[in-house]
């Protein structure tokens, strides 16, 4: 009996031992438990505290605002000098800044004695414009054909144009703008040869557009009018140009007016043989110096002009059919576009 107490007594006493031992390993991995949980959560608080903020876009329509306005004017600048060297514009690139937009010429030569080219930026007003005139420009490597244009359409700024030029070896572009739009010329010279000279156009952000009938977007053969200024509101042509790009003759008037729509009434309509007229019923000027005589045009075309009173008669003769044709206005710089298939 005595030999069964005490097996009994020690049975109970390594039980009370193995009872104890596993409550207190559970507390043990409980404890343990909750100190990796909350490293966890401390883990993830530090990385959300190191994660770097989200630089915001700027928007393309937030044009910023000058920082040095008093640099920036509209009178004639002008750099360089105009010598025998021979030069080639390399590259126009145009790029939007705070507050103003960046026309970036790349030129260059390969002259013995380089020196920066003749540059030089006008304001011509009444075609709403700063032209720009580089001397001794061999090759232009541009991207922007003759009596093309590069759209900005960005405060007040429309684009830049190639214009048309009987001065040889000589490149014109016009930087069109609508608003009180100044300018600052610049230049870094980048390798003693090379230099990039840049137009600085600042932003208009006040400027409120009017509205203008900028004419017709296809060709046809049928009566095409555009409806705009009058004599009364000044409206005029100064001048004339035309070029062909494949089977297509652009001939281009370039008008003004003393309103803030540069673009004057014009209808164009074949008659019965053939002629195509291009009436401006009502110009208070026409500086186009050929009145009874004719135009001679690429493609066997001719034009005639006249005027009597208040109206410009122009008549292009040598179509040889009633060919499509595309009456079209441009403001800055400001003009009214006949474009005539030739075949």
């Amino acid at each position: 009996m005595n030999k069964k107490y005490l097996l009994y007594i020690t049975v109970l006493l390594l039980s009370s031992v193995l009872l104890v031992g596993c409550t207190k390993k559970d507390v043990d991995y409980d404890s343990s438990k909750i100190d990796i949980v909350g490293s966890d959560d401390k883990k993830v608080e530090e990385e959300k505290e190191k994660e770097p903020e989200k630089e915001e876009s700027r928007d393309s329509n937030d044009l910023g605002y000058l920082s040095n306005p008093d640099e920036f004017g509209k009178t004639k600048q002008s750099i360089g000098t105009q010598s025998e060297n021979e030069y080639t514009l390399e590259s126009l690139q145009d790029t939007q800044s705070n507050g103003y937009h960046s026309f970036n010429f790349s030129i260059s030569t390969v002259a013995e004695a380089p020196s920066l080219p003749s540059f030089t930026v006008e304001p011509v007003l009444d075609k709403g414009v700063y032209r720009v005139t580089i001397k001794d420009i061999f090759k232009d490597s541009s991207g922007i054909a003759y009596q093309q244009s590069r759209e900005i359409n960005k405060g007040a700024i429309t684009g830049i144009y190639r214009a048309v030029t009987s001065v040889p070896n000589t490149a014109v572009y016009e930087i069109g703008f609508l608003g009180s739009n100044a300018f600052k010329l610049d230049y870094t010279e980048t390798t003693p040869s090379s230099w990039d000279i840049s137009v600085k156009v600042s932003y208009d952000l006040k400027y409120s557009p009017p509205t203008i009938d900028f004419g017709s977007t296809e060709f046809s053969s049928d009566e095409q009018t555009i409806t705009g200024m009058e004599s009364s509101d000044g409206a005029k042509i100064s001048t004339y140009s035309y070029s062909v790009t494949g089977n297509t003759l652009k001939f281009v008037f370039s008008v003004a007016s003393g309103t803030s729509n540069p673009i004057p009434t014009v209808e164009a309509k074949y008659d019965a043989e053939n002629i195509l007229e291009v009436k401006f019923p009502s110009l208070l000027s026409d500086k186009i110096p050929s009145w009874g005589s004719s135009i001679t045009l690429p493609a066997g075309i001719a034009v005639s002009v006249s005027r009597a009173g208040e109206t410009s008669v122009y008549r292009f003769g040598g179509i040889g059919a009633a060919r499509p044709f595309k009456l079209s206005a441009s403001q800055s710089p400001n003009q009214v576009i006949l474009e005539i298939k030739t075949n």
